[in-house]
């Protein structure tokens, strides 16, 4: 296997991840985005009301699958076991619909918080549900992102379509066990710090992926996504804002000067794991 399709396959994996939060999403109660469309994130040593947002029930891709879609009875969120480890107690804090949630330790350190909804499931996949974990992400010097497995219950009924299943039976969709795709929960990144004026950062392993484009795309959707916050940023010589006239400026001194250019536009960009990258807020 090629150095290349290696890439493209890690960048096929992270990208089906980011996906996945149009199913279970994620926000900051502590930290909100500051952009619309802006990617959820965690800062470092800081504890944060984290939301999980189930966005629709068990559907097709369930287990047995199913149409149209339940409605969700059950959640389960899992959260890994370095933030576990530094947030000494996970602590649930939302109960609403789904009551107050039960918390199971697992063998490898991480905890697996399940809520059960109080109220009779409804007749049909209509409601918008959330959940939330008070949660503390550990002290890192670079950009990591974190994978909470997510799990939603539903109860099959006299007329759910689609397969072998008995009434009252529980209809599962695991996202972490999509047939054909990678681990489809939510992802959230955990920056060091992020302060007004300058910050300088570098990735981590598990987002190398995310910011490396294809032969023939580019970067733009990603650095929006994760730093549309930032007045500009830049790598060496590359730039990048999701500011119109900021980018526009990027693009006027690359004209003037061929060793800058757009990181947002550039075909096939890339940055490593040793580029600096500096942003400013």
């Amino acid at each position: 296997m090629s150095k290349f399709t290696k890439i493209a396959l890690a960048s096929a994996a992270f990208a089906a991840c980011q996906f996945a939060q149009a199913h279970v999403g994620t926000s900051n109660l502590t930290t909100p985005s500051a952009t619309p469309g802006q990617a959820t994130y965690l800062i470092g040593n800081v504890t944060s009301e984290l939301v999980f947002n189930v966005g629709h029930g068990c559907n097709a891709e369930a287990v047995p699958p199913v149409t149209p879609g339940l409605d969700t009875y059950k959640v389960s969120i899992t959260v890994p076991a370095e933030i576990v480890t530094a947030t000494g107690t996970v602590r649930p804090t939302f109960s609403g619909a789904f009551g107050n949630a039960t918390l199971v330790t697992n063998a490898n350190g991480s905890v697996t918080a399940t809520w059960v909804k109080s109220a009779t499931a409804r007749t049909a996949d209509d409601h918008y549900y959330k959940v939330a974990l008070r949660l503390k992400a550990p002290t890192t010097t670079t950009i990591k992102a974190y994978q909470f497995d997510a799990v939603q219950y539903c109860k099959a009924t006299a007329t759910t379509p689609g397969g072998t299943v008995t009434e009252g039976s529980d209809v599962v969709l695991d996202w972490t066990k999509i047939p054909n795709q990678a681990n489809q929960s939510p992802s959230v990144y955990v920056f060091p710090d992020k302060r007004k004026g300058f910050n300088s950062f570098k990735l981590d392993a598990s987002v190398i992926a995310a910011f490396t484009a294809a032969a023939t795309g580019t970067l733009a959707s990603t650095l929006k996504s994760h730093f549309g916050d930032a007045e500009i940023l830049w790598v060496g010589k590359a730039g990048y804002s999701s500011n119109v006239s900021t980018a526009a400026k990027i693009d006027a001194l690359a004209a003037k000067d061929s060793s800058y250019s757009n990181l947002g536009t550039k075909v096939g960009g890339a940055i490593s794991a040793t580029d600096t990258i500096w942003v400013k807020y």
